[in-house]
């Protein structure tokens, strides 16, 4: 009943007594104390099935060994000598707390058995040899009858007490056992990344917990783990997944077969099948404690299942995200310069006025300026998808970085226009070891960038050292900078700043970081005290350049 109140139970379910009416005017029935008891608690009475006896069932109770048995005669006849040798110096209860010591003690050793044995005995042999008349069972003061009782009473309590106690400290052992394999069991459970790690983990547990061969089913068609399961000991896994429930030895369902079969359920979803061969015959605890085991599996397989589901979901929400950038970059990015030079070459074409050279020349260099965007951007494209397929190779070689510098600002000296060009390489900048077109593409994409956001009269700087295995190269100029918390998203593919004046798909810096990386580099931006933007690039140069031969004579 307070185990009841405590969990919160609304009904209690008990059998009829079937023991005779005599027994009920000993002691109170269990039934009546149970429902006057119950307070809100309904209390059902069902006739149930009897219980057998037990020799019935061909089993037998378990018989005391008997070295206790000798043990426990043995610390009686040596208190009895000892009080023997002392019978001058000790009086008579004295006598009595020498033997209850020897009562306690083994009680304490052996249990409950041998300490009632050791009761009866010590009261025969204070008996025989201390009360008088001595070396007989008789008694001539009745006085000392109340003294056998309560020596054996006291027996009997302090072996029933002790029995208690190392019955309490037995299950206090078991649970700490059972505790410490859920945590170890938790413990490696959650470092295990994938399922399969689960299962190998489950089953060599559980081998060892359980002292039977284990494997894992985890689902329809998967390799048992663990483990080798036989044609039956699958059938009966199979069978136990599908029904969501044990089966096997020492269960209603199949009982003959060699293994059981526990099904691992979390969240209301069968995650898989623990099976066990050959196992030995489990009490309700450990029928317990074996369930409490399988649904640890159960949670560790749901966790790395539903992360494998939310790795897929953000991967195909990526995807999307992706797909919906490249669309957006392809419809209007890719029409508009597809548009103006249809426009302009309609123009040149069907033009029923004569156009003049000012205006034809204007047409024209409107189709070559869009020709050119058009060709930025599909190059942009490829060289994206080649960046990220891994297919890129970077094809190495000696050269110079002002040389690199240079070939960029002439392809893009239209594009700067005015803007003035300041560049200081210092001299201890060896030659670096890189892809020319690669790293001059760099330098292209950063120019192309800071034209669209500087204004037109701003100035470039353009600066490299050497800071021991590193060369360092910053490119600074004076536009608007980065909103603050975005430094480190301009580089992601198809982010585009807010104040452009001229549209593109956002892979221009995003293609820069991957050949910088692609050369074992790093690229970094910031903003610019006083107004502007730096980026900051880090390519190694650990590599000794060739020497360079120069009137061609010997060293």
């Amino acid at each position: 009943l307070e185990f009841a109140k405590r969990s919160n139970v609304t009904r209690l379910i008990l059998g009829k007594p079937t023991h005779s009416r005599l027994r009920d005017l000993i002691s109170r029935p269990l039934v009546d104390e149970v429902v006057r008891g119950s307070g809100n608690i309904d209390v059902l009475i069902i006739a149930g099935d009897e219980t057998v006896p037990l020799a019935q069932t061909g089993g037998s109770p378990v018989p005391i060994p008997a070295k206790p048995l000798i043990w426990a005669t043995l610390f009686v006849v040596a208190a009895t000598v000892l009080a023997w040798t002392f019978r001058e110096l000790l009086a008579l209860p004295d006598l009595v707390m020498l033997y209850l010591a020897v009562i306690m003690f083994t009680a304490v050793r052996y249990g409950r058995g041998p300490a009632i044995l050791a009761a009866l005995i010590s009261t025969a042999a204070y008996d025989f040899f201390f009360v008088p008349p001595l070396f007989t069972f008789a008694v001539s003061d009745t006085r000392h009858i109340l003294t056998f009782l309560m020596m054996f009473g006291s027996g009997l309590l302090i072996s029933s007490l002790t029995a208690r106690i190392r019955l309490q400290e037995n299950q206090a052992r078991s649970r700490e056992a059972r505790t410490a394999v859920l945590y170890a069991l938790t413990r490696d459970l959650a470092a295990a990344a994938d399922a399969t790690s689960v299962a190998e983990l489950t089953a060599r547990h559980a081998e060892s917990v359980f002292s039977a061969p284990a494997s894992i089913v985890i689902g329809a068609g998967t390799k048992p783990l663990g483990a080798a399961l036989s044609e039956q000991d699958l059938t009966v896994a199979i069978w136990a997944r599908d029904h969501q429930k044990a089966a096997g030895s020492g269960t209603d369902t199949l009982p003959g077969a060699a293994s059981l079969a526990v099904p691992l359920m979390a969240g209301g979803t069968i995650r898989g099948v623990l099976s066990l061969k050959s196992p030995a015959t489990l009490d309700v605890e450990q029928r317990h404690f074996l369930e409490v085991f399988a649904r640890q599996a159960a949670f560790a397989l749901e966790r790395v299942q539903l992360a494998e589901e939310a790795r897929v979901s953000a991967l195909h929400a990526k995807t999307e995200e992706l797909r919906s950038s490249l669309l957006s970059a392809v419809s209007h990015d890719l029409r508009t310069p597809l548009a103006a030079i249809t426009g302009a070459a309609t123009t040149l074409r069907d033009s029923d006025a004569p156009l003049t050279s000012t205006e034809n020349s204007d047409l024209l260099n409107a189709i070559c300026d869009e020709a050119e965007r058009l060709e930025r951007l599909v190059g942009n494209l490829l060289d994206m998808t080649r960046l990220e397929s891994g297919v890129l190779a970077v094809k190495r070689d000696w050269v110079p970085l002002e040389e690199t510098v240079g070939s960029a600002l002439t392809r893009l000296e239209k594009k700067l226009g005015t803007r003035e060009i300041r560049t200081h390489i210092d001299p201890s900048v060896p030659l670096l070891h890189v892809d020319p077109v690669l790293f001059e593409q760099v330098f292209v994409n950063l120019f192309e960038n800071a034209a669209k956001y500087t204004p037109a009269g701003s100035a470039l700087e353009v600066n490299a050292v050497r800071d021991g295995e590193v060369v360092t190269i910053t490119l600074s100029d004076r536009g608007p900078g980065f909103p603050a918390g975005t430094e480190n998203q301009v580089f992601e593919k198809f982010f585009r700043g807010q104040h452009q004046e001229s549209v593109g798909a956002g892979l221009g810096l995003a293609i820069v970081r991957g050949i910088v990386e692609a050369h074992g580099g790093h690229i970094a931006a910031r903003n610019r005290e006083g107004g502007g933007a730096i980026f900051t690039i880090a390519v190694p140069c650990a590599k000794v350049p060739p020497a360079v031969d120069v009137g061609g004579g010997a060293a």
